[in-house]
This record gives structure tokens, C-alpha cells and sequence, in this order.
């Protein structure tokens, strides 16, 4: 093929080559195509590595009493405090790189990085303290363990933004599936310490992460330790306010758990451990889509082309919903059952579950709708209804800890339901305003005054 054809005396238009515009037509639609299948790809591998994670969680069910259950869940919120604490910088970079030029790119990589490193040195400090100054050396260990594990999860969701902005899914899939396949390894240590085994499982996953994508060349590194004021300036503008809605969707679970912690006891914040697994996994293939959807949105919408943006909305609409049907359907016909054969202990655990997943499910539907708040970077709807939904429930759990009231755990995820459920109606209620002049992010290919 790299030779040329022998002349021959057919009619000119049997040897006509295709232009140079028709191949790169034809050279974008295979990329296009292949950019497809690897979104498709990097959801199945997401929900593969959901599946290790409720293997992690059956085997912490299967070793640990309610006690050790709730220490877990206490690990896992100071690993979610932390992450609270990056006041946005994450989320504006990741806006701000889909659309970059090369240096500014490495710019805002190389600010991300310095950025990470000071908060958890600042961090690793504080837990030093902690550790010394708490009278039950067990908590505070834990406290150190969550930092690290915290710190390594910043990491982690730093580098997989940058490799999905370079489109490196396949990349991307490779290393969280190693990751979570390798961290289980750790079970290994059950026999001398079933506590510390099933901690050093939910860490090692992000620690393994961060380091494997530490050699991929495919992911930006640090060239210098920067934190310029103006570049500051434009990425808390991107992203300060998705990330305080953000922030305070993650307050309502701080709320939750230490509400619990401290009306009724660490045994029985061990008790929502079932219904705390059901909504961590339910968030990671929405957050997987929203991923792989919003640079196309962007892209889509900066290009001014209306009928593609459209379809991007009204796929990620379906396909959210679809996903809430299955999970609802499921956990409705399939949880008991399956929980009964698996660990029968903990079946009655699973009211906590049955409560709060309709408002979970609604939620998860709404977030097609708040894609439209990152495409235009206007949030100010989006913060509304997060903290409309915070405000809901610590005014309720609040009111009930300063009257006498002790609610039962069935009560507070009741109470966590509705919450969800408000926030939700408020997301749509924002995106309706904020869309009123962008038929694309209301699912339309074009205007209706459009003649």
C-alpha cells in the first residue's frame, strides 16, 4: 500500500483519491468512535472496581462487630473531611485545563500539586497533635491513618481528571482496576488484626493509584512548586462554588454521622454501615458519567453546536435514569435475599437502606440537570439547593438535639431522605432558570422561536 498505483488508461474518476479534508473527516470520526467506546468502557470498569469495593465491604461485615464497623465509618468521614478542605481548587483546574492551552495547562498542574502538598502537610500536622493530645490512642490513629488516606485520595482524583481530560481512558481504567484488584491483597493481615487489615484496604486503594499513575507519562507531573494569586484567583472563580455545593452535600453526611455518634453511639453508626456502602457505591458510576459527559458538553457548548450538545444532555439524562431503575428495582427485589444468604446478621440493617435510597435515587437523577451549572460555570443555583438541603436537616437534627428529642436512626434517615429529595427539586428548579436561552442544556436541538 505505500506504493503507488501503475498508471492505466481507466477513466479518471476510478482513480480519484480521497481529499486531504475527506481523511481527516474520516480520521476524526475514528477517533470519535474510539473516544466512544472507551467512555463505554471506563463505566464497565467502574463498575468492576464497585464490585471489589463491595467484596471489601462484605469481607469488613463478615470480620468486624458494630463497634469496629463504626471506627471504619469514622476513618472514612475524616478521609471525606479532608477532601471538604480543598476549598475548590480540584474542581475549578479540572474546569479550567478542559479548555487550556499546553503551557497553561501545566500551569494549573503544577499549582493543583503545590496546592495538595501544603494542605496536607498542614493536615499531617494537625493529626500529629491529635494523636498525642486524644486520651483513646485507637481514635487517634485513626484520625493520622484518614489524613493519609485523604491526602492520597486528593491525588488520585487529581490525576484521573487530568487523564480524562487527555482522553486517556483506557489508561485510566488499567490503573483503578490494579489498584483496587492490589489493595485487596491486604486482607492477608485478617488473622493478626481484622480492624487494621480492612483499614489498610480502603487506604491502600488511592496510595496505589497515586503511585502507579506516578509512571504513566500520559499524566502531567509538577515542573516547580507555584501558588500564584491570579491563577488562584481564576480557579476558585471555576470552581469555589461547585465545590461549596459540594461540600455541603458532604456536610450532610458529616452531620448525619456525627449526629449519631453523638446522640446515640459509635455501635450505632456501625448499624448504617450497610445503608453508608449502598450510597457510596450508588455515586460511582453517576460521578463516572459525569466525568466522560462534561468535557463533551463544554466542548459542544463552546462550539455553539446546539443539536450536539442536546443529544450529550438527553444521554446522560437516560442513562441516569435507567441506572436508577436498575439500582431501585434491585436493591427492592435483590437485597434481602442476597444480604440473607451472604451476611443474614445484618438484614435488618437493611431499613436504613430502604428509607434513604428514594431520595438518593431522585438526587442522582437531578444530576443530569446540574450538568447544565458546570457547562456555563454559574452555580449560584446549585450552591441554593445544597444548602437548602443542609439547611433542611441540620435545622430538624439540631432542633432535636437541643429539645430532648433523641431521634432514632430510622428517624435521621427519614430526615436525610427528604433532604436529598429537596435538593433535588432545587437543582431543577435552577437549572430551568439558567437554561431559559440554551435550548441544547434543556435537551432541545434548537430554539423554539428558531425559524
Amino acid at each position: 500500500m505505500d506504493k503507488a498505483p501503475p498508471e492505466s488508461t481507466a477513466p479518471t474518476q476510478n482513480k480519484r483519491q480521497p481529499s486531504g479534508a475527506v481523511v481527516r473527516v474520516s480520521r476524526i470520526a475514528s477517533l470519535s468512535a474510539q473516544w466512544r467506546d472507551e467512555r463505554f468502557l471506563y463505566v464497565v470498569i467502574n463498575l468492576a472496581v464497585n464490585l471489589l469495593v463491595l467484596v471489601r465491604a462484605y469481607v469488613s461485615l463478615l470480620v468486624l462487630d458494630y463497634r469496629d464497623l463504626g471506627l471504619i465509618t469514622l476513618l472514612q468521614s475524616v478521609v471525606l473531611l479532608l477532601g471538604m478542605l480543598q476549598f475548590g481548587v480540584i474542581n475549578g483546574a479540572y474546569r479550567l485545563i478542559l479548555s487550556a492551552r499546553d503551557d497553561e495547562q501545566q500551569d494549573l498542574v503544577n499549582f493543583v500539586f503545590s496546592f495538595i502538598g501544603v494542605l496536607c502537610a498542614v493536615a499531617l500536622i494537625a493529626a500529629g497533635f491529635a494523636l498525642v493530645l486524644t486520651e483513646r490512642h485507637e481514635d487517634g490513629l485513626i484520625g493520622a491513618i484518614g489524613v493519609i488516606g485523604g491526602a492520597a485520595s486528593l491525588v488520585r482524583n487529581w490525576q484521573s481528571n487530568l487523564l480524562i481530560a487527555e482522553q486517556r481512558l483506557a489508561m485510566l481504567n488499567t490503573i483503578n482496576l490494579v489498584s483496587a484488584i492490589v489493595a485487596l491483597c491486604f486482607f492477608a493481615i485478617l488473622p493478626f488484626s481484622p480492624l487494621f487489615a480492612c483499614m489498610a484496604v480502603i487506604m491502600a486503594q488511592p496510595c496505589l493509584f497515586v503511585m502507579l499513575a506516578a509512571f504513566v507519562k500520559e499524566v502531567r507531573k509538577p515542573s516547580r512548586f507555584v501558588l500564584d494569586w491570579q491563577l488562584a484567583r481564576r480557579i476558585m472563580a471555576a470552581g469555589f462554588i461547585v465545590f461549596l455545593s459540594g461540600m455541603l452535600l458532604q456536610l450532610n453526611v458529616q452531620i448525619e454521622r456525627w449526629y449519631v455518634i453523638a446522640e446515640l453511639s459509635i455501635e450505632a453508626l456501625g448499624h448504617l454501615f450497610i445503608a453508608i456502602m449502598v450510597l457510596t457505591l450508588l455515586q460511582l458510576v453517576p460521578n463516572a458519567l459525569d466525568a466522560i459527559m462534561l468535557p463533551a458538553a463544554v466542548q459542544a457548548n463552546e462550539a455553539q453546536e446546539t443539536a450536539r450538545l442536546a443529544k450529550t444532555m438527553r444521554s446522560y439524562l437516560w442513562l441516569l435514569v435507567g441506572y436508577a431503575l436498575v439500582v431501585g428495582l434491585g436493591i427492592a427485589f435483590l437485597a434481602e435475599p442476597v444480604l440473607a444468604i451472604l451476611a443474614p446478621k445484618y438484614v435488618d440493617d437493611l431499613i436504613y437502606v430502604y428509607l434513604i435510597i428514594p431520595g438518593a435515587l431522585t438526587l442522582t437523577i437531578a444530576s443530569a440537570f446540574a450538568l447544565a451549572f458546570s457547562v456555563l460555570i454559574r452555580y449560584r443555583y446549585l450552591l441554593i439547593a445544597y444548602g437548602g438541603g443542609s439547611t433542611l436537616l441540620g435545622i430538624i437534627l439540631l432542633g432535636a438535639a437541643l429539645s430532648g428529642n433523641k431521634l432514632s436512626l430510622e428517624s435521621v434517615m427519614i430526615v436525610r431522605g427528604i433532604g436529598l429529595v429537596f435538593t433535588a427539586i432545587l437543582i431543577v428548579i435552577g437549572w430551568w432558570i439558567v437554561t431559559r436561552d440554551k435550548p441544547g442544556l434543556r435537551f432541545r436541538n434548537s430554539s423554539p422561536n428558531a425559524s
